[in-house]
């Protein structure tokens, strides 16, 4: 009895390794930009394969160098800073002019025919106008060079390098002058070589790296969006400079001009770049749309002895409150309080800016307010309170920096979505949750934030209950369900924030020299308490007091599409652009 033998047959390949192989040519190609973060759910779909496969290309990439795992275990495509393009050139010089040397030495005549057949094909590219032909020859033409040198270990290594070379090769290749250049450069290497003049050949592609290299220094992070690149920094005062040319080139009075500047700068100086001046693009919008009164009357009644109504008139919120502050200072000063309710408001940056304005003033100060609803209660499936700030501050005595606790009542603000929108960087767990009201940390698929406090975020409800309601029944203002979205297309239509701060003068209690001694004294056992290992315990403040020190002296940060929009402003307006300084 004879068996059947069948022909055995090849093995289908992997759908790992063809996820892995689509992938990288899409971040070679840059359609997959270098920083862009990458989710397993819409390459599958991409792909139209289960995650399984797409979750095992990513391993085998990021063992390639071409993406990046971050600690959330979220990737993106590897990114390259100027140094990081400076060492792969100078690493290229190395290993591309071994590999001439040993390539020449060992068989000039096989390598000189292996270089002309591939820049024949370039030239005809060229001519075609064919820039993706192009740049894929002139890896070839590199990777001759390796393939004829007869080392398979310089070989191997410079395979290991040739994507993130390709990737930067062919965001150039794009500019057919330097193409043009390109071509003459590997024609002549091509003579040298078939000429046998190791030296002068040598000196070729090393000054044909070095070029290389600048070329990218200068055009890389151009093919990145905005919102993947580092953010800009810039000085303070060029800052302010700025933002009151461009609030003036908008029509607003100097005490909003000067009440905005104040505002944005206390976020941006302590670190606080949610509320800080990238915010300034949506104010902008706001007061030439109509939305943000830009020359406001601001009106009050006082209904009793440290207490009152104030009306912001529909301007921005930082010209409102930083007027309640005024005026709970002057009703405190001979009332011992002073309880100012605003209403016709609008979004007014960092509560903390308006608490730490009383206390400067030597008082103990409250702020909250409310906001249109991005934050569910627990257990809930919608919107419906506001992020609704609750910010402290008290005086420490002279020359001491003071006690300011500034905090959202959702587990993150609103505009942290905002910002890792703009920088592709994923959410913090828990913070944030999809249209159904289950947790992401997808910034492009939050809906709403989740209420501070995780399992028991009910206490991060009650809180925002306590802001929204100083902030909406003392003055009448709407509750956060009733306001218009802050990101709207509409910005013509005012939104009626409300808010609530408060001003106690220890002078009326106790005595102001009792206050600040009994609040170093808190102060100081904090910082002096125990700690975890390695741990560190930090007073309210303490973190943005240090780093206002720090952003004083080197700038403050600016993201890049914020840069870009202030710059198109600019140029609408005709005023000087922002100054960025050089990283």
């Amino acid at each position: 009895m004879t068996a059947d033998l069948q022909t055995p047959r090849e093995a289908a390949p992997k759908l790992s390794d063809h996820a892995r192989d689509v992938i990288r040519d899409r971040i070679i190609e840059g359609d997959l930009p270098m920083g862009a973060v990458l989710r397993e759910s819409e390459l599958a779909a991409l792909l139209g394969m289960s995650k399984i496969p797409v979750r095992e290309a990513l391993v085998q990439l990021e063992c390639e160098g071409m993406i990046q795992m971050s600690p959330n275990r979220s990737h993106k495509v590897f990114d390259m800073t100027s140094d990081d393009i400076r060492d792969l050139g100078e690493l290229r010089e190395m290993l591309e002019s071994e590999a001439l040397r040993l390539a020449l030495q060992r068989d000039p005549e096989a390598l000189a025919a292996a270089l002309r057949a591939v820049v024949d094909q370039m030239r005809e590219a060229l001519a075609a106008q064919d820039g993706r032909s192009y740049k894929l020859l002139d890896n070839a033409f590199h990777h001759a060079i390796f393939a004829q040198c007869g080392n398979v270990y310089l070989e191997k290594t410079h395979h290991m390098l040739s994507f993130r070379i390709q990737a930067l090769r062919n965001r150039l290749s794009r500019d057919m002058a330097l193409n043009d250049r390109s071509l003459g450069e590997h024609a002549a290497l091509t003579d040298l070589v078939a000429a046998m003049d190791l030296e002068a050949a040598l000196d070729l592609m090393r000054s044909h790296i070095r070029d290389t290299t600048q070329n990218y220094l200068a055009q890389a992070l151009s093919a990145v969006p905005a919102a993947q690149r580092p953010p800009a920094r810039v000085m303070l005062a060029e800052m302010e400079r700025f933002a009151d040319a461009a609030m003036l080139a908008a029509g607003c009075d100097d005490a909003t001009r000067a009440a905005v500047i104040r505002a944005l700068s206390h976020a941006s100086i302590h670190g606080v770049d949610t509320h800080g001046y990238r915010l300034l693009p949506h104010y902008l919008e706001g007061f030439v749309g109509g939305r943000l009164v830009a020359r406001p009357s601001v009106t009050w009644e006082q209904g009793a002895p440290g207490a009152a109504v104030l009306d912001g008139g529909d301007g921005h919120g930082a010209r409102a409150t930083y007027a309640a502050v005024d005026l709970a200072v002057e009703m405190a000063r001979s009332s011992g309080t002073g309880a100012v309710a605003i209403r016709a408001s609008s979004h007014f940056g960092a509560a903390g800016a308006y608490a730490k304005a009383v206390a400067e003033a030597g008082m103990l100060g409250f702020c909250f307010c409310n906001s249109d609803s991005f934050v569910r209660l627990q257990g809930g499936a919608e919107k419906f309170h506001g992020t609704n700030p609750i910010a402290m501050a008290g005086p420490a005595g002279e020359g001491q920096d003071p006690w300011l606790f500034d905090m959202a009542t959702s587990a993150i603000p609103f505009n942290k979505v905002q910002l890792s929108r703009a920088l592709g960087i994923p959410l913090p767990p828990d913070t944030a949750s999809n249209g159904q009201g289950v947790n992401t940390t997808d910034p492009d698929e939050a809906a709403m934030l989740a209420p501070l406090g995780g399992e028991f975020g009910y206490k991060g409800a009650g809180l925002a209950g306590i802001s929204e309601i100083l902030s909406t029944a003392l003055s009448g203002a709407p509750l956060s369900f009733e306001l218009p979205p802050m990101i709207s297309e509409d910005m013509a239509t005012p939104r009626g924030l409300g808010a609530f701060v408060l001003a106690l003068d220890p002078a009326a209690f106790a005595g102001l020299d009792i206050f600040t001694g009994t609040l170093r004294r808190y102060r100081d056992a904090i910082r002096g308490s125990a700690t975890t290992a390695g741990g560190t315990v930090m007073a309210a403040g303490d973190r943005e007091w240090s780093e206002g020190r720090r952003r004083r002296m080197s700038g403050l940060l600016l993201d890049q599409t914020a840069v870009e929009a202030l710059t198109r402003f600019a140029g609408e307006k005709g005023i000087a652009p922002l100054e960025v300084l050089t990283r």
